[in-house]
């Protein structure tokens, strides 16, 4: 499996901060020699320590294997959100058709109750005299 960039550079650097450490403690060994009695082992034990701790960074600090049960358990709640939110769009798309269709609706309503309630309009009614043709004297 491959590790992330981020968990790569961790163990970079854990590793970077081991070598300087390391490093360190040889050169104190080496300025050091005449007075520690122990002097002869001192490089050994330095070398093996920082071995293993760079071993144990690399080896143990792997990401998580993508069968783990809490990575299974989040891609499931990240299917369930999906579909959830998915729900909840076509449940708004279905609410505002119908509250556009219900004003259509009650707009329909309103004009034919007005036609309907309104006095007609038809030809007004003139005098009789105006209505008359002119005749020819």
């Amino acid at each position: 499996m491959k590790d992330s960039f981020g968990n790569t550079f961790n163990k970079t650097v854990a590793t970077g901060i081991i070598s300087v450490v390391t490093l360190l403690l040889f050169v104190t060994t080496a300025v050091a020699n005449s007075r520690l009695g122990f002097a002869v082992y001192l490089p050994c034990i330095i070398l093996l320590t920082s071995s293993l701790s760079i071993a144990s960074i690399w080896i143990f600090g792997r990401p998580r294997k993508p069968d783990s049960p809490a990575i299974n358990q989040l891609e499931a709640m990240q299917k369930k959100i999906a579909e959830l939110e998915k729900r909840l769009s076509n449940a708004e798309l279905v609410n505002n058709f119908e509250d556009r269709l219900a004003e259509k609706e009650a707009n329909f309503r309103h004009s034919n109750n007005s036609a309907e309630h309104s006095p007609t309009m038809g030809p007004t009614q003139s005098s009789p005299s105006s209505d008359a043709m002119p005749t020819a004297e």
